[in-house]
This record gives structure tokens, C-alpha cells and sequence, in this order.
């Protein structure tokens, strides 16, 4: 049997043996058709953006929480939190009145960000004290929700005592 032509394919002599053939029409097209219908079932789930929006805010209000809290400790004086149930906002004051509120984080901008249609099933008021302790009187639990309530975050939880933040 003399070796195969540099450039000539197939290398066995001009028979194809079963590895060196490739994929029929109808394999493919079969392929192409489960990739379709795997891709719409998958992009359907992350189409609907609220519960994505919902957790998120959720987040940013336990870290805006800390951040009073940490501020509470960090300058010695007591911080006043807002919490307004709709539309979802969360101001940070040093007096009670908020007279006196403290920029966010990223500078003027609001302390949540993105929550245009959520909303807090209740809002609140306390203060975060010197020591880190808040002025609550019994646990706090908070949850956003979607602007009909169909979409809801896990709860929020502030701590009577301790003043700890936590979301399960």
C-alpha cells in the first residue's frame, strides 16, 4: 500500500472509513433544533428582569444599613435612618428631622439606586447609636417587593440589640 498523497483527502486511498467521515445533514440539523429549543427555554428565564431588580435592591439596602451603622460608630454620634415604604428610599441623617442627611457613598446620588416600580412592605424610622445599637424596641424585618407584590426579596433583619444587619 504506498502512504497517502500530501494534500488528498481521503488519506485512506479514496475510501472513507467511519472515523474519517464527518457528521450527516440530518445530524446536524437535529443538533441545531435541540440548541434552538435549549436556548429558548434558557433565555426565558432571565428575560423577566424583576426578580433580578428585587434582590438587588435588597442588597443595597442591607449594605446602606451597615454603612449607617459603621458611620454611627465611626464619628461617635448617633445616625438617624428613614426607611419610606413607596417608592422604596432610604435616607441617612444625623438628626432626626434629616435636616442634616449624609451623601451616599458614591457622593449626592440617592442611597438606593435603581428601584424605580419596588417598594418596602413598611417603612421605618430608627437610629443607629454610638455604640452600633439601634433604637428599635423589637426585631425589624423589611422586604421589597415588585410594584403589584408578585415578586418579593428574602427579608432584611435588624437586630434590636446589636444592631447587626442581615439578610438570610
Amino acid at each position: 500500500m504506498r502512504p497517502p498523497r500530501y494534500g488528498h483527502w481521503p488519506p485512506s486511498g479514496g475510501r472513507c472509513t467511519y472515523a474519517e467521515r464527518g457528521f450527516t445533514m440530518v445530524e446536524l440539523v437535529i443538533v441545531m433544533l435541540l440548541m434552538a429549543v435549549i436556548s429558548a427555554i434558557g433565555m426565558s428565564r432571565f428575560a423577566d428582569r424583576e426578580p433580578f431588580a428585587v434582590q438587588g435592591a435588597a442588597d443595597q439596602l442591607v449594605s446602606g444599613l451597615r454603612l449607617a451603622q459603621a458611620t454611627a460608630v465611626a464619628q461617635r454620634q448617633a445616625v438617624f435612618v428613614v426607611l419610606t415604604a413607596s417608592p422604596l428610599a432610604l435616607q441617612v441623617c444625623l438628626d432626626a428631622a434629616c435636616t442634616q442627611p449624609l451623601p451616599a457613598p458614591g457622593g449626592e446620588a440617592p442611597w438606593l439606586t435603581d428601584v424605580q416600580g419596588l417598594r418596602l412592605v413598611a417603612g421605618a424610622s430608627f437610629n443607629f447609636q454610638p455604640s452600633g445599637a439601634t433604637s428599635l424596641a423589637s426585631l425589624l424585618t423589611l422586604q421589597v417587593q415588585s410594584a403589584d407584590g408578585s415578586v418579593s426579596s428574602q427579608p432584611v433583619k435588624v437586630e434590636p440589640g446589636s444592631g447587626h444587619v442581615h439578610s438570610p
